[in-house]
């Protein structure tokens, strides 16, 4: 499966010249954590309700006045369409986030996938690992078969 087809497309973005009170607010209507900076369909940088958090209001700025762009995350991990669902999962543990805006040509702004999105795939694929396991233990229970010869079976 392709990154295309799992990601979300319904994008929530934001100017940079916006301030957090602003980007908040979008966060609440829409019902999201991240939003994405963007001028004229060109990814700048994301914001999520933890940095306005952390960024802004915990060092005492002030969200009415504090600009996005000086608290969003500049250039961001990204991955294209193309990519494979499995190595975009590997990418989140790899670079330690939860979402990554999907992009073409560099910049354009296509999409954003984030961890939730993958997850229901990979479960459906471990369940199915996880019933051929059970299912090869119970045909190998109290058998060896094929595994006479190997030195650690006594």
């Amino acid at each position: 499966m392709k990154v295309r087809d799992g990601m979300v497309t319904k994008l929530v973005t934001a100017s940079p010249r916006e301030t957090a009170a602003e980007v908040a607010r979008k966060m609440r209507d829409y019902k999201v954590g991240c939003v994405l900076v963007s001028n004229e369909g060109k990814l700048l940088g994301l914001i999520t309700d933890r940095e306005i958090a952390l960024r802004c209001v915990a060092e005492a700025r002030n969200p009415q006045t504090t600009r996005v762009e000086e608290i969003m995350t500049r250039n961001p991990f990204t991955i294209t369409p193309d990519f494979e669902m499995a190595e975009a999962a590997r990418l989140f543990g790899q670079r330690k986030v939860r979402r990554f805006p999907v992009v073409e040509d560099g910049q354009k702004l296509l999409g954003i996938l984030s961890v939730a999105d993958v997850a229901p795939d990979f479960k459906a694929y471990f369940d199915g690992i996880f019933h051929e396991l059970v299912e090869w233990r119970h045909v190998a229970k109290g058998r060896l078969d094929g595994w006479e010869g190997a030195s650690w079976v006594r």
